[in-house]
C-alpha cells in the first residue's frame, strides 16, 4: 500500500510551470476577432454544474460552413490541474477556474493547426464546427463534491463531471445532436480529459454519427522522481481525493482494484484499455513539461542541471540520461498499442508538449516532426477517415531523439 504526501509550496511551484508552458506556447494562442464567440451556458448554476469560483461554464463556438456544417469538433482547453484547497483556491482566481476572467470582446482561443480553418494546414477538418471548451474546474471535468469548501477566504466548488454534462446538453442544443461526425480532441490536461470522457461522448450522439477521439499529450506517467520519491503519484492522489473523482472514474477499472487504488483510474493507462470508442494518441516520449515538473521539478534541481539535461541531452551525465531514457521506455510501455481501426497512434522523441494545435507541428512544416516521412496531419485524417491504416501506428524507437524535432 503507498502513502502520499502533500507539500505546501508544491502548488506554487506547480503554478510557475504553468505559466511558464502558457508563456512558451503563446503562439498558438491567436487574438479571435470574430471567429470565436464565447457562450456561457444557461442554466448551469441552477444545476449546481459550476467553475471552481462558482462561475456558470462556457466553452468558444465557431461555426462550420459547407461540407462541414454538420461536422464537429469538441476541444478541450489544457492547463494542468490543482490537487489541494489552497492549490484550488488560487486557481479559482485565474482564467482556468472562473469563466468571469476572460469574455467577449476580449476572448482567445487557439485558431491553428487541427483548429485552423486554412485548408493547407489543416485539409480534413477546416471548416468543422468547433467548440473550445473553457478548462475551469482544475481535473479533467471528473471531480464531483456537493458541499463547497472554503479555502483563503474563496469558497470552492469542485463540480467538473457536472460542468461536463452541462457543457455536452448545450452544444447538442446547438446541433450536435444531429452531427455526421464528431471529434472530441483536447491536449495535456485536456488529452486526459479525451481519454476519460471518450466513451461517454460516444453515448450522447447518435449511433450513426462516426465519432472518434483524438488525445493529445494525455498520457501523465506514475513512475519515480529524479529521488526515488512519488512526485507523479503524490500530485495526481491529491487530485483525485480533493475532487473527489472516484465516482466518474471508469467503473471496470475501479471495480478491478482496492478501495484505496481505485484513484489509480485517472492514470490514463489504466483506463485507455476501457475506452468504448475509437481514440488516437498524440504524445512525446520526451514531454517536457512532464519531465520539468513531475520527474525533476525545480525544487528537486536546485543546480539546474536536470534542467539542462533535458534540454540538450549532450550535457547529460550517465545518471541523468538513463533517467530519460527509462522514462521514454515507460511511456512507450504505457501506451501499447491496438487495432489500427480502434487505436491510431503517432508517438514521437521531440521535446514537446500539445502539439496539435501548432501550425508547424501539425503540419509537419519543413519536414519537422515526422515519423517515417508522415506527419501528424497526414497520419490523423488517414486514420480518422480510414483511407489507409499502413502508417496511423507510429511510434519511435524510445530509446533516441527524432531527426526532424
Amino acid at each position: 500500500m503507498r502513502t502520499f504526501q502533500r507539500h505546501d509550496r508544491k502548488p506554487c511551484c506547480c503554478w510557475r510551470f504553468l505559466l511558464l508552458f502558457l508563456l512558451i506556447h503563446a503562439n498558438i494562442y491567436l487574438s479571435i476577432g470574430q471567429k470565436y464567440q464565447l457562450n456561457i451556458v444557461s442554466g448551469a448554476a441552477e444545476k449546481g454544474a459550476v467553475c471552481l469560483d462558482g462561475s456558470s461554464p462556457g466553452y468558444y463556438f465557431s461555426p462550420g460552413f459547407g461540407s462541414g456544417l454538420n461536422k464537429w469538433i469538441v476541444y478541450i482547453e489544457g492547463g494542468a490541474w490543482c490537487n489541494s484547497d489552497g492549490d484550488c483556491a488560487n486557481r479559482a482566481n485565474s482564467f482556468l477556474g472562473s469563466t468571469k476572467i476572460f469574455g467577449p470582446p476580449s476572448s482567445a482561443a487557439p485558431t491553428t493547426g487541427i483548429l485552423s480553418d486554412n485548408p493547407g494546414v489543416n485539409p480534413d477538418f477546416y471548416n468543422w464546427n468547433v467548440a473550445w471548451v473553457r478548462y475551469c474546474d482544475g481535473a479533467s471535468f471528473l471531480g464531483d463534491r456537493d458541499e463547497p469548501v472554503v479555502s483563503q477566504g474563496q469558497t470552492i466548488y469542485y463540480r467538473g463531471a457536472r460542468v461536463w454534462d452541462a457543457i455536452m446538453e448545450d452544444l447538442k442544443g446547438k446541433g450536435m445532436a444531429v452531427a455526421e461526425e464528431a471529434l472530441l480532441a483536447g491536449c495535456s490536461a485536456g488529452g486526459l480529459t479525451t481519454i476519460h470522457r471518450c466513451s461517454s461522448f460516444r453515448d450522447v450522439l447518435p449511433p450513426q454519427t462516426l465519432v472518434k477521439c483524438f488525445a493529445d499529450a494525455g498520457f501523465f506517467l506514475d513512475i519515480p522522481d529524479l529521488r526515488g520519491g512519488q512526485n507523479s503519484a503524490n500530485y495526481y492522489h491529491g487530485v483525485a481525493v480533493t475532487h473527489n473523482v472516484m465516482g466518474n472514474l471508469d467503473s471496470v477499472c475501479t471495480s478491478s482494484r482496492a478501495p484505496d487504488a481505485q484513484w489509480e483510474c485517472i492514470f490514463a493507462h489504466n483506463v485507455l484499455p476501457y475506452v468504448r470508442a475509437p481514440i488516437y494518441i498524440l504524445q512525446s516520449t520526451l514531454d517536457s513539461w512532464q519531465l520539468q515538473t513531475l520527474v525533476g521539478p525545480k525544487w528537486m534541481d536546485p543546480t539546474g542541471e536536470w534542467n539542462s539535461c533535458v534540454n540538450n541531452m549532450m550535457t547529460c551525465n550517465s545518471t541523468l540520461l538513463s533517467a530519460i531514457r527509462g522514462y521514454q521506455r515507460k511511456m512507450v510501455e504505457d501506451i501499447g498499442s491496438g487495432s489500427a481501426e480502434e487505436r491510431g497512434e503517432f508517438v514521437i522523441s521531440c521535446l514537446a508538449h500539445c502539439m496539435s494545435a501548432d501550425n508547424n507541428r501539425w503540419s509537419g512544416h519543413g519536414g519537422k516532426f515526422t515519423i517515417r516521412g508522415k506527419t501528424m496531419q497526414q497520419s490523423f485524417g488517414d486514420w480518422f477517415y480510414g483511407r489507409s491504416l499502413e502508417d496511423v501506428l507510429l511510434v519511435d524507437e524510445p530509446s533516441s531523439v527524432n531527426p526532424t524535432c
